[in-house]
């Protein structure tokens, strides 16, 4: 089948460029593909003040993988959308797939979808997430708009798939869980008897640092440890004002920097718990992550993280927004440190993640497997 991805990639930084690269290299092994990538993906002003390049990697890293590849797609240029219409249609593609999870994307997606329907190439959309975790009116409605013109769509949760049926009641809507990102742990680090927990990621207001600390403040005589390891979009010093008032400064180390992989492994390796005390969300690659690094999850009961943790086994689901809740989580995880989480997350992760899987939902579009 030949395939056409138009998405970013590394040196591309973050989860969807990390998602796109391990889609890509599956498709790779089993299918003719087209990678197509961006010389510019965003805007600086609308980025603000962050890389968008991960100052570990270069281009050249990812060009060697594939064998058809360009970073040549100019988000901001109409006449760029043009010329990789003209590309894909030149091509000649069984599927192209289109990853979507901002509104920004509207524009461009609109006129390829128009423009690739008319050369009667079919287009499958991959939801990363349908609606924005900072959504609001003017995101909400282009997403609609763009999403009612699809007819074939991959989402990661239960609860989006009811989101875009009720948009498109007529689409084909396949799930599969987010798939496991791979990496190679270090051996685990001797540390002190303290529980050690990880926040990871990009620290913004959906995802309840604030709702973290205050559980960490009401367990202030227990050994724990937090470290939160993630730039910060703003409102830097709102946690630290926190952190002090709450009196747990000695608990709390901050790595306000983004992590390349490289420097993964190390992070997770000290951790005993990934916590995830999100107040909204769909799916998160932080679970996926630190699954990666057989890492057991604290999240909260938002989106779709019931279906990807099994509560008691590879981690533990609390109520949203709710301190006392994240609290008592903690509370299990201390009193539980004997259950094989790494074994639980293993065949869990082999049965229900992994990115063999995902292209085989997407083949379903096309109706056959054969390369």
């Amino acid at each position: 089948m030949k395939v056409c991805l138009l998405a970013p990639v590394p040196p591309f930084r973050g989860g969807v460029a990390k998602y796109c690269h391990a889609l890509a290299k599956e498709l790779e092994k089993r299918h003719e593909l087209l990678l197509l990538s961006y010389k510019r993906q965003y805007p600086e002003l609308l980025y603000g003040k962050a890389s968008q390049i991960d100052p570990e990697l270069t281009g050249d890293t990812t060009l060697k993988e594939f064998e058809n590849i360009s970073y040549d797609v100019d988000s901001v240029s109409i006449a760029s959308w043009l010329r990789t219409s003209k590309t894909i249609a030149a091509f000649k593609p069984d599927l192209v797939i289109l990853p979507w999870w901002v509104a920004y994307w509207a524009p461009m997606y609109l006129y390829l979808v128009r423009s690739l329907g008319k050369k009667g190439i079919r287009v499958v959309f991959i939801c990363i997430n349908v609606f924005e975790h900072e959504d609001g009116g003017l995101k909400n409605f282009l997403t609609r708009l763009v999403l009612r013109r699809i007819d074939r769509f991959i989402v990661h949760s239960e609860l989006e798939k009811g989101e875009l049926l009720s948009m498109r009641p007529a689409a084909e809507v396949k799930k599969h869980l987010l798939p496991l990102f791979e990496y190679h742990p270090q051996p685990a680090a001797g540390h002190d008897s303290a529980l050690h927990l990880l926040f990871f990621g990009f620290v913004r207001p959906y995802k309840g640092l604030d709702t973290l600390l205050q559980a960490l403040a009401m367990l202030r005589n227990h050994d724990l440890r937090l470290k939160i390891v993630g730039e910060f979009w703003n409102d830097k010093h709102r946690y630290l004002e926190l952190i002090d008032e709450l009196g747990i400064a000695g608990k709390v180390e901050i790595v306000d920097q983004y992590v390349p992989d490289a420097e993964m492994s190390g992070y997770f390796s000290w951790a005993d718990l990934a916590v995830l005390p999100y107040k909204k969300t769909k799916t998160s690659g932080v679970i996926a992550t630190a699954y990666g690094f057989k890492k057991p999850v604290l999240a909260t009961d938002v989106g779709g993280f019931r279906e990807v943790v099994e509560d008691g086994r590879t981690g533990k689901i609390v109520a949203s927004d709710d301190p006392g809740a994240f609290a008592e989580g903690i509370l299990w995880f201390l009193a539980n440190r004997q259950v094989d989480f790494a074994g639980n997350i293993a065949i869990f992760a082999a049965q229900h993640m992994s990115w063999h899987s995902l292209v085989d939902r997407i083949e379903e579009f096309h109706g056959r497997n054969e390369k």
